[in-house]
């Protein structure tokens, strides 16, 4: 086949996918397509897809996320599309342009998957993600500089959900915050979503509106996404804090506030690391890998998991109940249903190498078996 891609992001996963589709016999043109993109209407890039396809004859588009714009080209030319998220939950306020008949579109997690199933949608499918083991395996770790006893990769989510409940009343105060206090120790289950009502916000937005007649009217999602991201804040910032007090933890992320280097005096910040050349060498090279989960991602296994076990690297991560569904835990990798239950895990493993070795061995053949990328294309394909 012969495969237009776009790449508006930098996609983690829009490297290997390419190698793999050209390995398996099809010809690609990834158009790196970096300006900022509005996602339903943007005439520039309408104007350069419309190029591109007038250049070269396509079977098909691919994109990693599904992009409307894409998707009205295509329904214009009466072009397949074919989209596979590796974000969750999607970042998209609707549903607009997804039941267009050119659309197959993927998801990585199987709750995002029937949600949009629930809506109608027939052209929509659950695919997890994929890892290439021979190239993270390619890359030679220089254990001098990566080593650690623990480590991270990830953001720490800035949120402006403290910004928006300074506005709130006092009892839309004390709802959120409950809902944060329930949300950050509860494990396999998301209620955000349930519980951040149409009806309170609307509430909030009548609460604005009486502050000021100019005031930003947030969405339920706005709500809800600002909640999850400040549970996720708080549960990565406080299992950092706790583990760095006795042992070794390096984070690689991109600059912190002074708010959060003065909440972290004891971590080992690294600054952030390439994809491709220095985060292998971090989960290959680290005793523990912790891996807690963005709470708005109900179920899927994120790429940062398996890059770690696809590394031969210990995953230490929040319960998921697709990693749980797919890897048999205290075997294959390990999981924390609490901030206790991590800390007395990665204490454990640390003190037990043979069998935190075992684990990574283990996960690292699930991985082979599992996750290879040429049975996720000929899915996509299919």
């Amino acid at each position: 086949m012969n495969i237009l891609l776009y790449d508006f992001l930098n996609s983690y996963i829009q490297h290997d996918l390419i190698y793999f589709l050209q390995k398996m016999g099809h010809k690609c043109n990834n158009v790196n397509y970096h300006k900022e993109v509005d996602k339903y209407n943007d005439d520039a890039f309408f104007e350069r897809m419309e190029k591109d396809l007038k250049e070269g004859s396509y079977d098909l588009v691919l994109t990693t996320n599904f992009w409307p714009i894409v998707a009205k080209v295509c329904k214009k030319h009466d072009l397949k599309y074919i989209s596979w998220f590796f974000d969750s939950p999607p970042n998209l306020p609707t549903a607009e342009c997804m039941d267009y008949s050119c659309n197959t579109i993927f998801f990585f997690a199987r709750a995002d998957y029937e949600t949009y199933k629930k809506m109608g949608l027939d052209n929509v499918h659950y695919l997890p993600l994929a890892v290439n083991t021979k190239r993270l395996r390619s890359v030679k770790t220089d254990y001098a500089k990566y080593g650690a006893e623990i480590s991270f990769v990830g953001k720490l989510y800035e949120s402006m959900l403290p910004a928006f409940m300074s506005h709130m009343t006092e009892y839309q105060r004390g709802y959120l915050d409950g809902v944060v206090k329930v949300q950050l120790q509860l494990y396999g289950g998301y209620i955000v979503d349930d519980v951040v009502t149409e009806e309170f916000a609307q509430s909030v937005r009548d609460r604005y509106l009486s502050l000021s007649e100019t005031a930003v009217q947030l969405t339920k999602k706005e709500i809800s996404w600002a909640v999850a991201s400040y549970v996720t804040h708080l549960e990565r910032m406080t299992l950092l804090s706790i583990l760095s007090k006795k042992h070794q933890l390096k984070l690689y992320t991109f600059e912190l506030t002074e708010d959060e280097k003065r909440m972290l005096p004891e971590v080992d910040f690294c600054g952030s690391v390439n994809y491709l050349t220095e985060m292998p060498q971090v989960f290959a090279a680290s005793k523990i890998n912790l891996c807690p989960v963005l709470k708005a991602n109900r179920s899927g296994i994120p790429l940062r998991a398996l890059d770690v076990m696809g590394c031969g690297g210990f995953l230490l991560s929040s319960y998921q109940s697709e990693l749980y569904e797919y890897f048999i835990d205290g075997e294959e990798c390990v999981m924390y249903t609490s901030l206790e239950d991590a800390v007395e895990k990665a204490e454990f493993y640390l003190r037990n190498e043979d069998i935190r070795a075992r684990i990574a061995c283990a996960g690292y053949e699930k991985i082979l078996a599992d996750f290879r990328y040429e049975d996720r294309i000929d899915e996509l394909l299919s």
